[in-house]
């Protein structure tokens, strides 16, 4: 025994290198720490769980979903591409103790059929908390598309026909987003989509909220279904990549809603707005069109559960929205993420190795 929780919480030391679990090509790994200093929350309100060994099993899924359309011409949205991934459910475990979190998916099953086809998908992320912040990283790639529209330019379409299926279309997404809680006192947003602490006195706060991403869509050919192409002219009926720079900065509110200081439900919307560096480039003529873009960015959460002493459970919703809009295209992409998680914080003397790193200088700066 003294050896398995010796080589977990070497782990724990170590969560850059993060334990990727393979299963029907899908892949979902994650890592995260919180901060160390209970002193900055008032534990009337929030309270933190530094000593216990939290182990918990989760499923979720993950989806993107593309609406493209051209705005050149009245068309009465027969142009309109919607294209859906069909991502897995899947299934992991995550261990928390102290500032430190790990969680991997190790079974994975296929959401698809053969009419709209399977997503192939990896999806990584390692996040910081601390009393007033959350640094969320993160890295998604997705490959395989179907477009929900195709009753639209195939007929007759019925029960068995195949919607058009894009199987090299491929999404990847790297993406760094920070927010800050104004009243983290007596507010923790870790109390309702992490596992380290609780909030037991329904608060809330106004948050801070910055993004910087860059997102890769690509096809080996056009990402436009060819009995469609005739509505999007010369210049854009080859589109078969786009590359998107973009930062963002804005503000939002959040509150946590506690009942007898176990249920709760929490809600959390950000708006803001964002500079986008677009690149957008056409197949077979390898045409390159740049420009940069003010938008806007919208964050959208939802977390529903009991989190008692020991055991909790819950239920998460993450809601992005991305708008690429111009004066030729309608482009818009929304990205959801749910899961359900139960576990059960246990009581855990860590070995000495890590109480070593627990006096450390650097382990009190985080």
């Amino acid at each position: 025994m003294k050896t398995i929780l010796t080589i977990f919480s070497f782990c724990l030391l170590l969560t850059v290198n993060c334990l990727p679990a393979f299963a029907q090509k899908s892949t979902v790994v994650s890592a995260s720490a919180s901060t160390v200093d209970s002193n900055r929350i008032d534990t009337n309100y929030v309270k933190f769980y530094k000593d216990k060994l939290i182990i918990a099993l989760w499923q979720s899924e993950r989806s993107f979903d593309i609406s493209l359309a051209q705005k050149m011409s009245v068309d009465s949205g027969l142009s309109t591409i919607n294209y859906i991934a069909n991502s897995n459910h899947v299934t992991g475990v995550s261990l928390d103790y102290d500032i430190l979190s790990l969680a991997f998916g190790f079974r994975s099953v296929p959401s698809g059929n053969t009419r709209t086809g399977n997503t192939d998908y990896f999806d990584i992320g390692a996040n910081i908390n601390t009393s007033g912040f959350r640094f969320e990283n993160s890295y998604k790639r997705y490959t395989g598309f179907y477009d929900k529209n195709t009753p639209k330019y195939v007929q007759p379409f019925t029960e068995t026909t195949p919607y058009f299926q894009n199987p090299s279309l491929n999404i990847r997404v790297i993406k760094s987003k920070l927010i800050y809680t104004i009243s983290h006192k007596k507010f923790s947003l870790s109390g309702a989509y992490a596992n380290v602490k609780r909030q037991v006195k329904s608060a809330g706060s106004v948050l801070l909220v910055y993004n910087f991403y860059a997102l890769s869509m690509y096809s080996d050919s056009s990402m436009i279904p060819v009995p469609l192409q005739k509505y999007y002219g010369i210049v854009w009926d080859g589109l078969n990549k786009m590359n998107i720079y973009a930062y963002s900065a804005g503000a939002g509110l959040t509150r946590t809603f506690v009942i007898w200081k176990k249920f709760y439900f929490n809600v959390l919307l950000a708006l803001g707005y964002e500079r986008q560096y677009r690149h957008f480039y056409t197949y077979p003529d390898n045409v390159h069109y740049s420009y940069w873009k003010t938008w806007f960015a919208g964050d959208w959460r939802t977390s529903i559960g009991y989190n008692g002493k020991r055991f909790f459970i819950r239920t998460t919703s993450i809601y992005d929205l991305n708008n690429y809009e111009s004066k030729d295209l309608k482009f818009e992409m929304k990205f959801f993420a749910g899961s359900f998680d139960f576990g059960y914080r246990f009581k855990f003397k860590a070995p000495k190795p890590y109480r070593k790193f627990q006096e450390t200088n650097l382990y009190k700066m985080l």
